[in-house]
């Protein structure tokens, strides 16, 4: 056999480790999730400073849009600046609001909810998963570490497909319990 590597199966490419992994790594995202909602606090706090100080107005954070506070910002440093600001803040909104949805799941909705609360959202980020359990606990959700990380994997599995949708990977999978 020579020393070049085949090709990689292209059906192989949807399992854990691929493709789509990859593209939509959703346990990296929520990783993230404390040090972007810092970063944007920050952003928006700088904008308002350069705002006020700049234009003698503040921009809320409900009021990100420049033309609604009466500042035409078309052509200055603050125009772009702004924009990602908003970006930024409207996809917070969208991660929050994944996390809010996953807590109506019909089955383990509030658990999986809480779990991922207290492991990816919660403000100040616990020192160790201890801590998580003893959270949990006082919510009335007692639990194992091992049962913790199966309810952890099933809420992330659930926030992923809230914010990238099924593939036709799950629905062929759904389809198949269904039909048989």
């Amino acid at each position: 056999m020579s020393g070049k590597k085949r090709p990689a199966d292209p059906s192989s490419q949807h399992k854990e480790g691929g493709m789509e992994d990859r593209l939509h790594n959703t346990k990296f995202l929520l990783k993230q999730y404390r040090r972007i909602a810092y970063s944007v606090q920050v952003s928006e706090n700088e904008l308002n400073l350069r705002m006020e100080m700049e234009h003698g107005t503040k921009l809320s954070t409900f009021e990100a849009n420049a033309e609604l506070a009466g500042v035409d910002l078309t052509g200055t440093k603050l125009e772009g600046y702004t924009k990602s600001v908003i970006r930024s803040r409207k996809m917070l909104q969208i991660i929050q609001s994944a996390l809010n949805t996953v807590r109506s799941d019909p089955d383990h909705g509030d658990l999986m909810y809480q779990v991922l609360y207290f492991t990816y959202f919660s403000p100040v980020k616990p020192r160790n998963r201890e801590v998580i359990l003893a959270e949990l606990d006082k919510l009335s959700y007692p639990m194992s570490m091992v049962t913790y990380h199966s309810y952890l994997n099933m809420a992330v599995k659930a926030i992923d497909h809230i914010l990238w949708g099924y593939t036709a990977r799950d629905c062929k999978e759904i389809i198949e319990v269904f039909l048989s």
